[in-house]
């Protein structure tokens, strides 16, 4: 059982908390005080390893504020990436939305009408979510809360031997003074073309409230991919002879002379193989390059990924087991996975690689969290220490009042028209 470490007395909800990485990632400085999620699957990993003490098995959006244990210093939110567009924002703000999202937040202004909105909120998605308007109506969501924020694209392959680019938006309190944790100038490593375009679209009002985060670039760690590869494992099988010429045949002649290259090479190579569609015909991509392309799940139409072995001049092929996959999400050993394939590779697959969040939560969230004292009355009064958030709650609903004051003037000749 995975429980948080000594002494810790930060406390966070983790909102479609899934198998538990986040909270896995979080348990060196902070505690879960409540999850939930939607999928029943994914709250048995949950809950087999943290307990189901604090865990809430359901739809989000038939959850009230009032059922959150009180006080937390921060929300976390990995959600599905739904409903998000500026128009509907801005058409129905105060509406009941079908999104995800919008329950979540919903719950958050919720939270800020009884003064007891977390101070800190993190947002983890895909790296899509930075294109269209779905990020400029996020932002004014979290705007609307009374927060200041920013965002940072963070790609695991700088901590596992995986390639998962992922979008964190961390908002604040707008009453706690960020200054020392964020710049003048984005840090490139965190920041691709993409975040700068989606930032410089936002509303004046909006653009004011952003913050460039500091987060120290770590040095390259991920490992050996070969590492990852189990021997013996468990829940698939190695490919046929003909199931792996199939794959073969399957193949480009670039791709082809990736095979032929490693078959030439005297030491052991391990790669992945992806199946994807080019130009109308379904094509069988390889990489020998040490890392593995992002884990997907097979909904939608996602290629699982392949295992590729070359040794002695032999090739042999199979899918990736849920250890691996677990072990490519930097998620331990000793971490109990379900007993049956797709339920595990779901359960990794849709889950936050674990040191990422640890190393988001040591270098940005912990800090910021350390800032929780109240601005002082006077020169001679003194801060309210941490851990007492009366202040941040004294003031939230105000603040959330009047921008939702100020939106629905904005939107009201959209809705007109």
């Amino acid at each position: 059982m995975f429980a948080a470490g000594a002494n810790v007395n930060l406390r966070f909800y983790d909102f479609f908390a899934g198998a538990g990485l986040a909270t896995l990632g979080l348990s060196r400085s902070w505690r879960c005080v409540w999850a939930n999620d939607i999928a029943a699957p994914k709250a048995a990993v949950y809950t087999a390893n943290f307990g189901n003490g604090h865990f809430t098995l359901g739809d989000v959006a038939q959850v009230a504020a009032h059922q959150l244990p009180i006080p937390a210093e921060m929300a976390w939110a990995s959600f599905p990436c739904q409903d998000l567009s500026l128009a509907g924002w801005r058409k129905g703000l105060a509406a009941e939305r079908s999104g995800v999202f919008w329950a979540f937040w919903r719950i958050m202004h919720e939270l800020a009408v009884r003064r007891e909105r977390p101070p800190i909120i993190v947002i983890e998605n895909v790296a899509g979510l930075l294109y269209g308007d779905s990020f400029t109506g996020l932002c004014e969501a979290i705007a609307s809360l009374g927060m200041q924020f920013g965002a940072l694209v963070i790609d695991a392959k700088r901590f596992v031997p995986q390639s998962r680019p992922r979008v964190f938006l961390v908002a604040v309190d707008d009453m706690i003074n960020c200054s020392a944790l964020s710049a003048d100038q984005p840090v490139l490593t965190w920041t691709p073309g993409a975040l700068v375009r989606a930032q410089e679209q936002l509303p004046g009002d909006v653009k004011a409230r952003w913050r460039w985060w500091r987060l120290p670039v770590p040095k390259p760690a991920h490992g050996s991919v070969g590492d990852v590869i189990e021997d013996a494992p468990a829940l698939v099988d190695w490919h046929t002879h003909q199931q792996t010429q199939a794959l073969l045949d399957m193949m480009s002649d670039t791709n082809r002379k990736k095979i032929e290259k490693a078959l030439r090479l005297r030491k052991r190579q391990v790669g992945f193989l992806y199946k994807r569609i080019r130009q109308g015909r379904q094509r069988a991509e390889v990489r020998f390059d040490g890392i593995s392309g992002c884990l997907r799940t097979p909904q939608g139409g996602s290629s699982r990924q392949t295992v590729v072995i070359i040794e002695n001049g032999k090739i042999r092929t199979r899918l990736l087991s849920p250890r691996e996959a677990a072990r490519l999400m930097g998620v331990p050993d000793s971490f109990k996975l379900p007993a049956k394939y797709n339920d595990a590779y779901k359960a990794m697959g849709d889950g936050v690689v674990v040191p990422v969040v640890s190393w988001l939560s040591e270098y940005l969230l912990r800090p910021i969290a350390e800032l929780l004292t109240c601005p002082r009355e006077s020169e001679g009064a003194d801060a309210v220490p941490t851990g007492d958030l009366s202040c941040y709650r004294a003031s939230t609903e105000r603040r959330a009042t009047q921008w939702l004051t100020s939106q629905r003037q904005k939107s009201a000749p959209l809705q007109q028209s």
